[in-house]
């Protein structure tokens, strides 16, 4: 029998997993319905939608989610209260966005974006409400209702997002992306809804009574938490929301046209990005699981538990981030011909094959940091990567031929200084994050053998049925090596 952790982080994974793979499909056919500037001008979009979530909910999912699991009965309580301030604010952040959403496009750069922003006016509204409810789910530790609204509504939202988009292609791109965008409200409300009629049938304990003289100081709290958290959370959607602005222009100074610029920004967040983060969803299953697990038992003050199940996550989290990322560099070439149907975004995705094992780790180290009330730290490791990024972005992009290797080193610059200053604080502590012996002799062979042997096989060359072959090789060993670190967990 499964330990409960891995079977969270499995049911976690796999959700996440199948989300992810609806959201690909969708953005594979959105590419190739749209083409590159089409998805680039759909990454500015969702650039913006990004950080605008960001500045209304902030950090209360999480926090309410760790406050629930301390209380549940009194995070039900909690949560309809935030929920009548987060209608406010979201009401008054979608008025303001249809109403400007002209001016808006313009500041973004690109006036086709005006009806996209107008259809997205109503999911400033619906989306916080949902992150909100979720993670309320993940305090009473309802993993398997919050994986099937995740499913639902990427299903619903790609489904209407893909069919409102062919419908509309006649009439232009500017119409067929506004009409595809109204899918990312439908997808929310349709999550939000299975999400409340789980709670009216399996919630009985969210009617206990509550003081009311203690709320005050309960919301007082969540607030001042929750700014820390958002103001972390914050930085990387904001990095996103510039990087919208900055790549393109800068691009242009390079001698490119406004079309081909946007096309490159396509290529690099809306395919090769896309493509080096989904290595990333077992990282941020296991630390959206852990978190709760580790966090109880540092304030119970079993360290010897809290180091060890530090140390088996850290394990799997290296192991992970190496095959994965030896993985996109090898196959970068027939994974963008076979999923985004050009070689275009082979080079940027091979640039970024390091993203796995960065992000992974970076991940975790925030969640660690934040279950010690360092919540700080990470915001301030996040701010200094920014600052880099942007500066590296600016001089680089500008230099001409040197775009995709640009903007490759502003991402990793980014999440690389953020993950060393996670660790170097974490060290300081005495708290294990890696160890020559987690790598291992397998793990060594593995990654040895396939640098050797993947450049004499010239993938170019090979037929589909090779590729994959080739492929599905790679992983049953990569597997088997990622299998026996699971094994390892604590069974407790």
């Amino acid at each position: 029998m499964l330990p409960p952790l891995m079977k969270h982080t499995l049911l976690r994974t796999g959700a996440i997993f199948i989300g992810k793979c609806i959201g690909l499909v969708g953005r594979i056919l959105l590419t190739r319905l749209l083409g590159a500037e089409g998805i680039g001008l759909y990454q500015i979009v969702y650039s913006f939608f990004g950080i605008a979530i960001m500045l209304i909910t902030g950090g209360l999912p999480t926090v309410l989610a760790l406050f629930t699991v301390n209380d549940p009965a009194r995070g039900w309580i909690v949560f309809r209260n935030i929920c009548l301030y987060i209608v406010l604010i979201g009401t008054a952040f979608s008025f303001m966005l249809y109403m400007n959403a002209g001016s808006i496009a313009s500041l973004l750069g690109n006036e086709q974006l005006t009806k996209a922003l107008r259809a997205l006016a109503p999911a400033l509204l619906v989306v916080p409400l949902l992150q909100l409810l979720r993670g309320y789910m993940q305090g009473i530790e309802q993993y398997g209702a919050i994986s099937f609204s995740e499913m639902a509504e990427q299903l619903v939202r790609v489904a209407l997002m893909l069919t409102l988009v062919m419908l509309f292609l006649p009439d232009g791109m500017e119409a067929a992306l506004g009409a595809g965008i109204i899918g990312t409200t439908a997808g929310a409300l349709a999550a939000f809804f299975i999400l409340l009629l789980y709670n009216a049938k399996a919630v009985q304990f969210r009617t206990t009574p509550v003081r009311p003289q203690h709320n005050d100081k309960y919301m007082g709290y969540l607030i001042r938490t929750s700014l820390i958290i958002g103001f972390t959370r914050m930085l990387v959607p904001a990095s996103d929301f510039i990087d919208s602005i900055l790549i393109p222009r800068r691009l242009q100074a390079a001698g490119y046209t406004v079309p081909e610029s946007i096309a490159m920004y396509g290529i690099i967040t809306g395919m090769a990005l896309v493509l080096a983060y989904v290595p990333t969803i077992v990282t941020a299953a296991l630390s959206h699981t852990i978190s709760m697990k580790i966090a109880a038992y540092f304030q119970q003050g079993q360290l010897t538990k809290y180091h060890r199940h530090i140390e088996d996550v850290m394990k799997l989290a290296w192991t992970w981030g190496l095959i994965s990322g030896v993985f996109l560099f090898h196959y970068a070439e027939p994974l963008s011909s076979m999923i985004f149907g050009t070689s275009a975004a082979a080079e940027p995705i091979r640039y970024l094959s390091g993203i796995p094992l960065i992000v992974g780790i970076r991940e975790l180290t925030t969640s660690i940091l934040w279950i010690q009330g360092r919540k700080n730290t990470p915001l301030t490791g996040l701010i200094v990567g920014m600052v880099v990024s942007m500066l590296l972005l600016y001089f680089l992009l500008a230099i001409p031929g040197f775009g995709y290797i640009a903007a490759a080193i502003g991402v990793l610059s980014l999440e690389t200084v953020a993950m060393f200053w996670n660790i170097h604080r974490l060290i300081r502590q005495g708290t294990s994050l890696f160890k020559v012996r987690w790598i291992r002799m397998d793990l060594i062979l593995f990654i040895g053998a396939s640098m050797v042997i993947m450049p004499y096989m010239q993938m170019e060359r090979l037929t589909l049925y090779q590729v994959l072959c080739s492929m599905f090789i790679y992983w049953t060993c990569g597997g088997w090596i990622v299998g026996l670190r699971m094994r390892k967990f604590n069974k407790e």
